[in-house]
């Protein structure tokens, strides 16, 4: 099975207060994007998305001489959206979706997310934060499975306190 990888890139990172993109701050001497993609590429994909926006010159020249698809979200109207743009170069097989500013997920903690995904099942990784704030939600059913995602912004007192 085919594995498509789509990290997301687009975003201003208003809260860094920098006029550097932020997937391109630097962590441990490379652009924190890079380290997402280096951790993608040992996952075996056979394809790598990236979606930009905001700087999306200076991402390019940044990761020129990398395997990319980079597709443009000329608006960033949010998670969703930004992963639609990406929707037409997809293959058959799985698809994971990570952000471009996570440079510390493990390559073990990605490869137990995609072995729990099969033609009839998908994942999500989620965590729990003593303040999430800023941060969606995930909405869950009476199984406790995930069922929504509310963002911070668009979430009621109630989804507020979920953690």
């Amino acid at each position: 099975m085919t594995l498509d990888v789509v990290i997301l890139a687009a975003g201003q990172g208003t809260r860094m207060r920098s006029a550097t993109p932020k997937v391109l701050h630097p962590v441990a001497g490379k652009p924190m994007v890079r380290h997402v993609i280096d951790t993608a590429m040992g996952l075996g994909a056979d394809r790598l998305h990236v979606v930009i926006g905001h700087g999306a010159e200076r991402v390019r020249e940044r990761l020129a001489g990398c395997p990319l698809r980079f597709v443009v979200q000329a608006e960033q109207k949010g998670t969703g959206h930004a992963v639609a743009q990406a929707l037409d170069g997809l293959g058959d097989g799985k698809v994971l979706v990570l952000y471009g500013d996570v440079p510390l997920i493990r390559h073990d903690t990605l490869s137990a997310l995609l072995d729990a995904v099969d033609e009839r099942h998908m994942a999500l990784l989620t965590v729990t934060l003593a303040d999430p704030t800023g941060y969606g939600r995930i909405k869950r059913n009476a199984r406790g499975e995930a069922a929504a995602i509310v963002e911070h912004k668009d979430a009621s007192e109630a989804e507020r306190a979920i953690t």
